[in-house]
């Protein structure tokens, strides 16, 4: 029996990104595993939608600290104690689905890289200084790509040697057919008139995720000009972030047809794709990209940035750009819409690739790595 505490921030619950759904969807298939014993481990939960998850756990034991997970991750960069193992017990390991620096007393510690290029391009010295520690301080790093993968060894080169592919996925919820009753009421939920099509982005609004000038190259197609074919942004942001957002749809024209409805999860994002003529993810830095995975496992095809780890993830089944290039995304987007055969011949390509990326196997190599080195 190979012991394991699970540490992750529960107050990401609140509109959760990739790195939670990556978090909780290993949590739940790890703790199902026979051979796996598995304890979740938290800091101080203030978010409503962390505690209820937290409560969903029922039987799986858990312990939080008395401080806020980030205060307690921010003493460990300078303190030994408490090690983990003072209020988890004794463990093999300390699973971090994240990159946390953590102290533990014998416990073998495994942190999952999401994107080196982000950190290291975007982020502050001192994220990058933390970050790269806590990848040497670990005994295992599981990487979410190969692009990633690279991006770590130039960045961490000690780590050669101690990093395992373990990629992202999508839910199963996203496998399953949409009722059409669901279809009808995103739409509804979406604010768009009936029959009208749309593209849909499903990113945050931070400024990696190109979503300005995704903006101003969908209002050059014709069809959105005129209010035909509208753009969803799901998504939520930092004021500023989502000012920039609707100032680049203002400039647009008034016919133009725009959300901005927030975050949408489980079977209302799963309609949100299934009722979409494209998601289009213009990301200037993705080292993996979960929204390609669910979009392509609905059936839906997808227009993606052509650098980074996008390619490697939409494989044959995307259409690619490049993202700094507005006629770019503009001549990609128009090739996806006019070419029926095409399109078909792509989204039944994609379903296969998406295959390949469920939580299941995602957690198989997870379990695997573990094992391997306990």
């Amino acid at each position: 029996m190979i012991r394991v505490a699970w540490l992750y921030d529960m107050d990401a619950c609140h509109a959760p990104t990739g790195v939670t759904r990556h978090a909780l969807a290993q949590l739940e298939r790890l703790a199902r595993r026979p051979d796996f014993a598995v304890t979740a481990v938290a800091g101080r939960i203030s978010r409503p939608e962390g505690r209820d998850y937290w409560d969903s756990l029922g039987d799986l034991p858990r312990h939080s600290f008395p401080a806020r997970t980030r205060d307690l991750l921010r003493w460990w960069r300078v303190a030994p104690i408490p090690p983990i193992e003072w209020i988890a017990g004794r463990q093999d390991w300390v699973y971090c689905p994240a990159e946390f620096r953590v102290r533990t007393s014998r416990a073998r510690v495994a942190v999952t890289s999401h994107d080196v290029l982000q950190g290291f391009k975007f982020g502050s010295e001192r994220l990058r200084r933390n970050t790269a520690e806590a990848f040497r301080r670990a005994d295992l790093v599981l990487s979410v790509s190969e692009f990633n993968t690279a991006r770590l060894l130039e960045a961490v080169p000690e780590c050669a040697g101690r990093v395992a592919h373990v990629p992202n996925g999508a839910e199963d919820v996203f496998f399953e057919p949409t009722p059409e009753a669901d279809r009808e009421a995103i739409r509804a939920d979406l604010g768009l008139p009936d029959g009208l099509p749309y593209l849909l982005s499903v990113a945050n609004f931070q400024p990696r995720k190109n979503l300005a000038r995704l903006v101003r190259a969908a209002g050059k197609l014709s069809e959105v000009a005129a209010g035909e074919l509208a753009l969803v942004l799901l998504g939520a942001g930092a004021p500023e972030e989502e000012r920039t957002l609707r100032e680049a749809i203002a400039g647009l024209g008034s016919r133009v047809v725009a959300r901005l409805p927030g975050y949408r999860q489980g079977p209302a994002l799963r309609a949100a794709y299934a009722g979409a003529a494209a998601l289009v993810f213009p990301s200037l830095c993705e080292s993996f990209g979960i929204p390609v995975v669910e979009a392509m496992a609905q059936g839906t095809p997808v227009a993606l940035a052509d650098s980074t780890a996008l390619p490697e993830i939409g494989g044959e089944a995307g259409w690619y750009f490049d993202p700094e290039d507005d006629e770019g995304i503009v001549a990609a987007l128009r090739d996806l819409l006019d070419r029926h055969d095409e399109r078909n011949r792509r989204v039944a390509l994609g379903r296969t690739i998406a295959d390949g990326f469920r939580w299941d196997a995602a957690n198989d190599r997870l379990a695997a790595a573990l094992r391997e080195r306990s």
